[in-house]
């Protein structure tokens, strides 16, 4: 139904106009009341059931994303009988329609800057697994905030064919001047047809015309007039940029929107000094994504989050009875948590019939700043980590070391993990038992995947981590000492390292690296840091794994689907492990005693959603896999992913996601009892990694 001025949304937001329709689609200004800021709130009406999946599948993709020249997602909900509701991060500022409009054209300098930024954002939303397509990249949906920050808006829907891009629920005259020639003929979409839309963009801002329409170029009624008949005054450079985007063969275009980045730069550049100077827009790094904007604007996203129950607004739309199971529900698993907790009289209630377990030795994580003062010192003849100065040096609280019997972890009962919950990941510490977590890295750029060394003194990690993903090119390993907070570069390829584990005798990295552009497997020695190849080279390989015993590895072999393959640790004897068919397998984990091996697996063909699975290793080339989920979770599909075993075997790490709710790190005991939350920011948490 239309919402009205006035009207209260959900009980909590206020409609304060309409700022535009489109089909089924509207989208309004509204305030929250609880928290009073603004917001933009879009509004899809369709009751089918397969409309409802699509909504939930896009609202999952778009809480994920947080990127400087993106808007937030905020909340989503669905009410019966009436639409699904995304609502938005409100930009209070124009768009560059409403700039065009004024008769008035950004100058040179200006249009390079926006195709800069809308660049930025296309390089995070391409770099997603699977890669998210904007396809409404037009004037009307980049807005420029109160700081004059470029912000892209109005991502669209998830298809609901196994490519999951985000298509455009409808097509007006208006936009045909902006969408690229195979959306007309029905093609497959992908990275390539934003940036068409971008060059049509940019060539409309530029000019102050739009292009000609795609579809009657494609058969031949017009052709496309060169940005410089319009405009001489642009420089032929600039010219040539917008005009490749605009070609209409896919391979005729910039082929990433980090090729079109680097030459919008290097027409930037070449432009005459007066000519750079005339702007109204802020400076833009254009060699790395900043993201001061975004931790700023994350303050309001948190504040957001904090203020909504994602499990009472599903309980709340559905029958009495049920918000009352779900009130039991929430009871029970305070309970449990509170078990968990002191007084020990209550985890006795829970842990009576459990199989005894040695007492461990905890120490409390380092007390560490926001943003730890850390360094990268370049590997020399041998890998030894270089002292910080004093006014440098990450603090260290001195632990107090007491004998404490627990069940939990096996281990130092410590998880790292990577978390975005500061806009760009980086690595933490979860205390299992307290539930407490402190930082452990602050690089600009990000870190992840971390992989302990044995001991537990150290961790192997990946920078640049922009986002979460499955590769990381251009990325390189580097190695943190826990307590220190000194971090030393390992030597890097030429294309990318990422995917590190640390062997069991603490002697070797094995981990993936690009070799012109497919990932293989290699291992590093610390001694002598040299690189012995393992993979074949006639498939992509990656996320290597170790056994306990170190003498094999697991990793993932891509021959049309991934799967999980198996070798010696020297390359040798390479055979096949999982036979899902068309079914992906990823992220192995061996289990303590190399008895088994641990995946995620799809939940079908091309789906990104996973579960756990485990497979004995005698039963090689058998197929005998078997589903590990949580117990008496029958009510639900579990999304889990990046399984990870506690030393002793006796406890499971890994992602969750409950619901619509941000992924978090759970544990469990194994194969599936006694389900525990371990964090819950409203970022998305991930990769638990238990310490030794």
């Amino acid at each position: 139904m239309a919402l009205k001025n006035g009207d209260l949304l959900h009980n909590r937001y206020r409609i304060l106009d309409l700022m535009g329709e489109e089909g089924i689609e509207a989208v309004y200004r509204a305030v929250d009341e609880k928290l009073d800021v603004s917001v933009t709130i879009k509004e899809r009406i369709n009751y089918t059931d397969e409309a409802f999946q699509q909504f939930q599948q896009t609202a999952r993709v778009l809480a994920s994303l947080r990127h400087p020249n993106l808007a937030l997602l905020f909340d989503y909900f669905s009410i019966e009988g009436q639409g699904q509701y995304l609502v938005n991060e409100y930009i209070d500022g124009g768009n560059l329609q409403e700039w065009l409009s004024k008769d008035e054209r950004p100058t040179e300098m200006e249009g390079l800057q926006i195709g800069i930024a809308i660049c930025n954002a296309l390089i995070y939303l391409h770099s997603q697994m699977p890669p998210v397509l904007h396809n409404k990249i037009k004037p009307i949906n980049i807005k420029f905030n109160a700081f004059g920050e470029i912000i892209l808006v109005a991502l669209g829907d998830v298809d609901s064919a196994s490519t999951h891009q985000m298509v455009p629920s409808s097509l007006q005259a208006s936009e045909l001047r902006f969408s690229p020639p195979e959306q007309f003929g029905g093609d497959a979409l992908d990275h390539r047809s934003d940036i068409f839309s971008l060059g049509a963009t940019l060539y409309t801002a530029l000019t102050g015309y739009p292009p000609e329409n795609s579809l009657s170029r494609l058969i031949g009624k017009e052709q496309l007039s060169p940005l410089r008949s319009y405009q001489p005054n642009l420089t032929r450079l600039t010219a040539t940029v917008v005009e490749k985007a605009l070609r209409l063969h896919l391979e005729d275009r910039w082929q990433s929107a980090t090729e079109m980045k680097g030459a919008l730069i290097a027409a930037r550049d070449a432009l005459l000094p007066e000519k750079q100077q005339e702007t109204r827009l802020p400076p833009l790094d254009q060699t790395s994504i900043s993201v001061t904007s975004l931790q700023k604007r994350s303050k309001l996203w948190e504040r957001l989050w904090a203020g909504r129950t994602k499990l009472t607004n599903w309980f709340s739309q559905r029958d009495p009875v049920w918000s009352i199971f779900g009130a039991i529900i929430i009871l029970l698993g305070v309970f449990i948590w509170l078990a968990f907790q002191k007084p020990p009289g209550l985890q006795s209630l829970f842990l009576a019939d459990r199989p005894s377990a040695p007492a461990l030795m905890l120490t409390n994580a380092s007390s560490k700043s926001a943003e730890p003062p850390l360094k990268f010192e370049e590997p020399g003849s041998q890998p030894t980590l270089a002292p910080l100065s004093e006014n440098q040096g990450a603090t260290m609280v001195e632990p107090e070391i007491s004998p404490i019997p627990t069940p939990i972890g096996g281990g130092g009962g410590h998880i790292a993990f990577v978390s975005d919950r500061l806009g760009v990941p980086q690595i933490f510490l979860v205390d299992v038992l307290s539930g407490s977590v402190t930082q452990l890295t602050g690089l600009e750029d990000g870190a992840c995947q971390p992989n302990w060394s044995p001991t537990g003194e150290k961790i192997v990690f990946t920078s640049p981590c922009p986002s979460k993903r499955r590769s990381y090119p251009g990325s390189r390993l580097a190695i943190i000492d826990v307590d220190s907070g000194i971090i030393t570069s390992l030597p890097a390829s030429l294309e990318g390292d990422f995917d590190p584990a640390w062997s069991p005798d603490g002697e070797w990295i094995a981990h993936t690296t690009l070799i012109n552009g497919r990932s293989q497997v290699v291992k590093l020695n610390l001694h002598d840091l040299k690189t012995v190849r393992l993979s074949q080279e006639r498939y992509p390989d990656s996320s290597p794994a170790w056994s306990p015993d170190g003498k094999q590895l697991a990793f993932v072999r891509l021959r049309g689907v991934p799967q999980i393959w198996l070798m010696d640790a020297d390359g040798e004897n390479q055979e096949q492990f999982t036979r899902s068919g068309v079914i992906d397998n990823t992220s192995p984990a061996w289990y303590y005693d190399g008895s088994l091996i641990l995946f995620s697996q799809s939940l079908r063909e091309g789906s990104p959603s996973r579960q756990i699975y485990g497979m004995r290793i005698e039963d090689i080339g058998q197929a005998e896999e078997y589903v590990i989920i949580p117990r008496g979770r029958l009510d639900y599909i579990p999304l889990m992913d990046h399984v990870n075993v506690s030393p002793d075997g006796y406890w499971l790490a890994f992602d969750y996601w409950y619901f619509d709710v941000l992924s978090d790190i759970y544990i469990m005991t194994f194969p599936g009892a006694d389900l525990k939350q371990l964090t819950h920011h409203p970022g998305q948490d991930y990769d638990p990694v238990w310490s030794p």
